[in-house]
């Protein structure tokens, strides 16, 4: 509350001194944490023996089924870690499940953790790495370039969901996350956990008697849960509701989102393709738009209205007219998450509806919202591309 005139005053007087003082900038400070189970059972417990059993620098695939209580086997190996002086890093495969792992693993190590991924700033991405590289912080978190972090003595290193092909960089530098940790381990000491529920044959070819990995299983679900019904749906044969046009809406799957809206819990609908249809083609000819780049076809969006190439971002205005031979351009092919957005909103006009796909999430922290507003039970159904399909734990999705 003090003028800079009284300040230079003091200082020039010589009762007072300014020095600069380093703000570290925690994207997660103050993020409620998710406290640890009480007690881990006794396939949790086996697990987590047959990972401490493991020399320095040797590697375990954990094959547990999806709620079998992998990450508590993780964080649980990483406390005793740390109990010896040893840090951690935790891989997540996309920067979508970094909140919800951060909220655990902060709910057992609280201000330890240090979070890297591409959607903070990069102020606060350079002060989690200085915190890391001091010591201050001992386990990182974050999505495949996590894997370089600083962690001064890494005891564990956690690669979650191993098979999904995000770990694998598309760009230079051309790396895949799970074999710079296999080699960081060996140079470091640490122990390797690989976590799938379905690995990757890579993995699993390497795990065994006497192979690179030790197989760990994880067979039951925690907590005596169940596993869920799986429903086969032939689109070829199957019954579509009436007037739900290119859109695959059979009756089977109208009827369970209409049963789980009833009964107030939440459903997940996963698409793998944003916008709104797959590409634009000419009625007459057959022409397709595509990108003068990448020589692939643009995709067709609707919010704001542009055809755009997926891969290089290159945008052109939506045609009314074929440009090879002038017919009016008017049949759209296959459908996107925009326009499976607009159908839920007209079939379920009551429904509280999430849309999660790389337009909506553009902007920082809208990760952190939508799966904030799912967690919060303020939205009945979430739709999305592959980012809503790694890992999310919602206790009132009863439907996907």
């Amino acid at each position: 509350g003090f003028s800079t005139a009284l300040i230079r005053t003091l200082v020039g007087g010589g009762h007072a001194a300014v020095e600069e003082v380093e703000r570290v900038r925690d994207p997660f400070a103050g993020e409620v944490g998710t406290p640890p189970p009480d007690a881990l059972s006794d396939d949790q417990q086996r697990a987590l023996a047959d990972i401490e059993g493991l020399a320095p620098g040797e590697g375990a695939l954990l094959f547990g089924i999806t709620g079998s209580g992998k990450t508590f086997v993780y964080l649980e190996a990483i406390r005793r870690g740390l109990a010896h002086g040893r840090g951690a890093i935790i891989l997540v495969p996309e920067i979508g499940l970094t909140p919800q792992t951060v909220r655990r693993v902060r709910g057992m190590f609280g201000d330890d953790v240090a979070v890297l991924h591409s959607g903070l700033s990069d102020g606060e991405r350079a002060d989690a790495w200085r915190a890391l590289r001091r010591g201050d912080r001992r386990v990182a978190v974050g999505a495949r370039s996590a894997i370089f972090a600083p962690v001064v003595a890494p005891g564990v290193i956690v690669v979650d969901e191993e098979h999904e092909a995000t770990y694998k960089n598309g760009e230079s530098p051309r790396y895949h996350a799970r074999e710079v940790a296999a080699v960081r381990a060996r140079l470091e000491g640490a122990r390797l956990v690989l976590g799938s529920a379905t690995p990757s044959l890579e993995s699993w070819s390497e795990a065994g008697p006497g192979k690179r990995l030790t197989l760990v299983s994880l067979p039951e679900r925690a907590g005596a849960g169940m596993l869920p019904p799986v429903v086969l749906v032939d689109l070829r044969t199957a019954p579509k509701v009436p007037g739900s046009g290119a859109i695959p809406w059979s009756e089977e799957l109208d009827g369970a989102v209409s049963r789980v809206l009833a009964r107030g819990e939440q459903g997940m609908l996963l698409l793998n393709r944003r916008g709104f249809a797959a590409f634009l083609q000419c009625p007459d000819c057959g022409h397709v738009p595509e990108c003068p780049s990448c020589s692939i076809s643009l995709t067709v969006h609707q919010s704001p209205p542009a055809l755009r190439c997926h891969y290089c971002a290159h945008e052109a205005p939506l045609a009314e007219r074929c440009a090879a031979c002038g017919h009016a351009v008017a049949q759209m092919r296959g459908i996107g998450t925009q326009q499976l957005e607009r159908w839920l909103a007209e079939r379920f006009p009551s429904a509280r509806l999430a849309r999660m796909d790389l337009d909506t999430t553009s902007t920082k922290w809208a990760h952190h919202q939508i799966l904030g507003t799912v967690a919060r039970r303020e939205v009945d159904l979430l739709l999305g591309t592959q980012m809503i399909a790694k890992g999310l734990d919602f206790h009132g999705v009863t439907l996907v």
